[in-house]
C-alpha cells in the first residue's frame, strides 16, 4: 500500500508563526504567560504549551496584572485589543498577518460608510474578531441563503465583501456573484489565504487518486473541516482524525487490498503528528516492521533533508554545526546570508539551535555542506508574501548597487529596488545610497520565464506616504503668524525656499536682510536652519509666503533700538553681507555698515580678505542718521594699530636698528616696524654737512639710529644717526644748528613736485 502526504499539509505560515512565538515566550519565562483563547485548534500543541506554563484563558478580566498575554493567530476584536492594552499586561500580538490585513480593510471600509459583509462561519473566532473592527455591524454569511437579511436594504447600499481566510474560494465567489445581482455598488476583497487555497488544491488532487483519504486536524478546526468536505467530494472513504491514536478504529480499512492512502492536514496540525500517522499506518499494514521503522529514523543524511543542528564554531568564512550524527556540518558564508558585508558572529551565536538544509554529503571526508539561507528563504518567503499582501513597510540596508537600481535583503530574500523607486525624487548617483538604511515595501512578487523568483521593492512609495502624512499634519495646524524653524532647501534669484517639515515656503529676497542684497546666497546657504513666520498661505494652491519677522515685532524692535542708540556704544554683531566698500552687520535686528577702511589697519582690496558672512564681529557706533536710518560702524581698535604696537615698547633715547625705505631731499625714512616709519632729517644723518641724504644713505641700508622724538598726535617719530657716530660732538651741535637749518633752507629748498618726483 502506498501512503502519500499532500504537498501542502500542516502548519500554515500564520499558525507556525504563532506557535513559535508561544514557545519562545514560554522559554523566556519573564512572567506568567497566557493565551487569550485557544492558540490553535490542536490539543497536542496546547497540552505541550500548558506543560511549559502557557495557560489558555477566555476572559480578559481573569488575566492578572503584570502577566504576558499572547493574542492568537485568529486575531481579536478592536474592543478586546484596547482592553488588553489598557491593563498592566504585556501584550504579544501573534495575529496572522493575513488576518491583520482583513482587520485593516474592514476598519477602513466601515469608516467610509460602507456596509461590510463577511463571507464565513459566524461562530469562528477569526470571523468574530474581524467583525469587531467594524463595531460588530457586519453581515456574516456562509452561503447565498444567508444573504436574505441583506436584501432588505436598498439596492444602492454600498457593500464591501471580505472572506474568512480559510473559506473555500468557490463559496466566496458565489456570495459575491449573488450580491452583485441585487446591489449596484459592491466591492469584493479577495482575502482568502493563499496557503489555504494551495492546501485545499493539493488535498483535492490527492483525494481524486486515493482510495482512502485521512484528514488530520483539531476537532474544532474550521479549515480542517473544509479540507474534509473537499476530500469527501472526491473520495468517499474520507475520514477526519485528530492524531495517530485514532487510527486504531480504522485498522480494518488498511488491512483490505488498498493500493493508495492519502493524508492531508489542517493548518493547526504539527508535522510530527502527520509523520506519526504515516508510521502508524505502515505498522498496521505490516509494510514496515520495527527494524525498518528504526532504520527509517536512523537513515543517513541525503541532499534535500532538513535537519536541526547546534552551532559549535564560528569563523569569518563559515559556521560549524553539530547535527547529531556521524558527520560534521558546515555552513559556508554564502549559504548563511545574501549580504556580502555581514558579520557571521552577529548572525548566530555558539549554542544557537538552527534549522538547516542538506546541500551535499561527502562520505570521503565526512563533511556535510549545509545551508541556513535556503531555510530562511523559505520561511522569509512566506512572511514576505504576507508583507506584500498587507503592504507592510519594511526596513533594510542597501547592500548592493546593480544595473538599473539597488538591492536590499528582506528576511533572507534579495529585493531589487529600481532606480525609479529608490527615492522620493530621482537621484542620479545611486552610490550615495550604499550602506544606508531605507524603509520600503514590496510592490511585486512573481517568477520570470525561467521560474526564478522576482521580488521588487519601492522606497519611493513609502517616502511619499511619509511626506504626505507630514504635509497633512502641517496644513492641519498651519496658520498665519505662526513661527517655524525650517531648513533652507534651495535658492533662487528672488528668494529662498524653506522646508517647514511637511511643506515648503518661500521667503522673498527682500525679507532676508534689512540691507539691500543682490542674491539670497549673500545671507543664507542651502542647509542653514532659519526661524520664519507664515505671512500668507493657501492650501488649495499649496503656496506659503514667509517672513523672518512679524511686522509688529519688527517695528517694536526697531523703535526700541533707535531709542537706545548712541555714538560709541559697542555691539557684538553678525556679518550679513559683503560689498566692495564694506560689510553690513546685524547689531540686533538692525543692520549697520562697517566701511572697508574700518575692517583692517592693513590695506585690503575687499572685505572678504578679513571677514566672511556669518562671522561674529565686535563693532561700535561711529555715526547715526535717524532720518535715513543709516548707521556707520567702527571696528578697528587703537590698541591693534601698527603705530600703537610699534611705539608701546619704545621711548625717546632708545637705540633702534632700522631699514632705509625712502629718501627725500630733506631726509630719509627708515622702517622701525611694519607700516611705521621714522624720519632721519638730513641734519641728523652725519656729523658733517651733506648736500643730500643720498650722498650717505641708500634705500635698503640697515642703520642704527636713536629715537629723538615720538609725537603721538601727528604719529611721527624723529630719528638721529649722527649721535651714534664715533666723531659725534654734542657741544658744538647747538652752535651749528641754526646756521645749518638756514643754509639748508636756502640751498636745498624743494617743492611738492620735487618730493613726488623722488617718490
Amino acid at each position: 500500500m502506498e501512503i502519500e502526504i499532500a504537498e501542502k499539509a500542516g502548519f500554515c505560515f500564520g499558525v507556525d508563526r504563532a506557535v513559535k512565538i508561544a514557545y519562545d515566550t514560554a522559554k523566556e519565562k519573564k512572567s506568567q504567560v497566557y493565551t487569550y483563547g485557544m492558540l490553535i485548534h490542536n490539543s497536542d500543541v496546547t497540552n505541550e504549551l500548558e506543560q511549559m506554563g502557557v495557560t489558555c484563558i477566555d476572559e480578559i478580566s481573569e488575566i492578572p496584572n503584570g502577566s504576558t498575554v499572547i493574542v492568537r493567530a485568529h486575531g481579536i476584536s478592536e474592543e478586546e485589543y484596547r482592553k488588553l492594552l489598557g491593563n498592566d499586561i504585556n501584550v504579544i500580538d501573534a495575529t496572522c498577518p493575513f488576518v491583520k490585513r482583513i482587520h485593516k480593510i474592514v476598519e477602513q471600509e466601515h469608516q467610509k460608510g460602507r456596509q461590510v459583509v463577511i463571507a464565513g462561519d459566524k461562530n469562528h473566532p477569526e470571523v468574530k474578531g474581524i467583525n469587531g473592527w467594524c463595531q460588530n455591524s457586519a453581515f456574516i454569511v456562509g452561503n447565498e441563503e444567508d444573504c436574505q437579511e441583506i436584501l432588505k436594504n436598498d439596492s444602492s447600499l454600498p457593500i464591501s465583501i471580505v472572506s474568512q481566510t480559510t473559506l473555500r474560494p468557490e463559496k466566496a465567489k458565489k456570495i459575491e456573484k449573488f450580491l452583485k445581482k441585487y446591489f449596484t455598488n459592491v466591492i469584493f476583497f479577495d482575502t482568502i489565504c493563499s496557503a489555504t487555497e494551495e492546501r485545499q488544491k493539493a488535498a483535492k488532487g490527492l483525494a481524486k487518486k486515493s482510495e482512502v483519504m485521512l484528514v488530520l486536524g483539531g476537532k474544532n478546526s474550521s479549515n480542517t473541516e473544509k479540507l474534509f468536505e473537499i476530500c469527501r467530494e472526491h473520495c468517499k472513504e474520507t475520514y477526519k482524525i485528530e492524531n495517530a491514536k485514532e487510527l486504531d478504529g480504522l485498522a480494518h480499512l488498511f488491512k483490505k487490498n488498498i493500493k493508495k492512502v492519502g493524508i492531508t492536514a489542517g493548518a493547526s496540525t504539527p508535522e510530527k503528528v502527520i509523520k506519526e500517522a504515516k508510521l502508524t499506518m505502515a505498522e498496521i499494514t505490516n509494510e514496515m516492521n520495527f527494524a525498518e521503522a528504526l532504520e527509517e529514523t536512523l537513515k543517513p543524511l541525503t541532499t534535500g533533508d532538513i535537519v536541526k543542528g547546534v552551532v559549535i564554531g564560528i569563523t569569518p568564512t563559515e559556521v560549524q554545526v553539530d547535527i547529531d550524527g556521524k558527520y560534521d556540518g558546515v555552513i559556508p558564508f554564502n549559504e548563511m546570508t545574501n549580504d556580502s558585508s555581514a558579520n557571521l558572529s552577529e548572525l548566530v551565536k555558539i549554542g544557537d539551535e538552527v534549522d538547516v538544509f542538506v546541500v551535499h554529503v561527502s562520505d570521503r571526508d565526512g563533511v556535510v555542506t549545509l545551508s541556513k539561507k535556503k531555510i530562511d528563504a523559505e520561511k522569509g518567503l512566506q512572511e514576505l508574501r504576507a508583507d506584500f499582501e498587507n503592504k507592510t513597510v519594511l526596513n533594510g540596508r542597501i547592500a548592493e548597487i546593480v544595473r538599473g537600481g539597488v538591492v536590499t535583503i528582506a528576511k533572507g530574500i534579495r529585493v531589487f529596488i529600481p532606480a525609479s523607486e529608490a527615492a522620493e525624487r530621482f537621484i542620479e548617483d545611486l552610490g550615495a545610497l550604499l550602506g544606508t538604511e531605507a524603509s520600503f515595501r514590496i510592490i511585486k512578487m512573481d517568477k520570470d520565464r525561467r521560474g526564478r523568483l522576482r521580488v521588487v521593492g519601492s522606497i519611493k512609495s513609502v517616502a511619499r506616504e511619509i511626506s504626505q502624512q507630514k504635509a497633512d499634519e502641517f496644513w492641519d495646524s498651519a496658520e498665519v503668524d505662526k513661527k517655524y524653524t525650517g531648513t533652507v532647501k534651495s535658492l533662487t534669484n528672488f528668494g529662498a525656499f524653506i522646508d517647514l517639515g511637511g511643506a515648503d515656503g518661500l521667503i522673498h529676497i527682500s525679507e532676508l536682510s534689512d540691507s539691500r542684497i543682490k542674491h539670497p546666497s549673500e545671507v543664507v546657504k542651502v542647509g542653514d536652519t532659519i526661524d520664519v513666520y507664515i505671512k500668507e498661505l493657501s492650501r488649495e494652491n499649496n503656496k506659503i509666503s514667509l517672513v523672518k519677522e512679524l511686522k509688529a515685532e519688527k517695528e517694536a524692535r526697531e523703535a526700541a533700538f533707535w531709542a537706545g542708540i548712541e555714538v560709541g556704544k559697542t555691539y557684538t554683531g553678525t556679518v550679513k553681507s559683503l560689498t566692495n566698500f564694506g560689510a553690513f552687520v546685524d547689531i540686533g535686528g538692525v543692520d549697520g555698515l562697517v566701511h572697508i577702511s574700518e575692517l583692517s589697519w592693513n590695506r585690503i582690496k575687499h572685505p572678504s580678505e578679513v571677514i566672511a558672512v556669518g562671522d561674529s564681529i565686535e563693532v561700535y557706533i561711529k555715526d547715526v542718521n535717524p532720518e535715513t536710518k543709516k548707521i556707520a560702524l567702527g571696528h578697528k581698535k587703537e590698541e591693534d594699530s601698527p603705530w600703537y604696537q610699534a611705539t608701546k615698547d619704545i621711548k625717546v633715547g632708545d637705540t633702534v636698528k632700522c631699514k632705509i625705505v625712502r629718501i627725500l631731499p630733506f631726509g630719509a625714512f627708515a622702517e622701525i616696524a611694519p607700516f611705521v616709519d621714522g624720519l632721519i632729517h638730513v641734519s641728523q644723518i652725519a656729523n658733517t654737512r651733506i648736500d643730500k641724504p643720498s650722498d650717505v644713505l641708500n634705500i635698503g641700508d640697515e642703520v642704527e639710529t636713536r629715537i629723538i622724538e615720538i609725537n603721538n598726535d601727528t604719529k611721527q617719530i624723529g630719528l638721529s644717526r649722527k649721535v651714534l657716530l664715533p666723531d659725534y660732538a654734542p657741544e658744538i651741535e647747538k652752535e651749528e644748528e641754526v646756521a645749518a637749518d638756514e643754509s639748508y633752507t636756502e640751498e636745498s629748498s624743494f617743492t611738492l613736485g620735487d618730493i613726488l618726483d623722488v617718490e
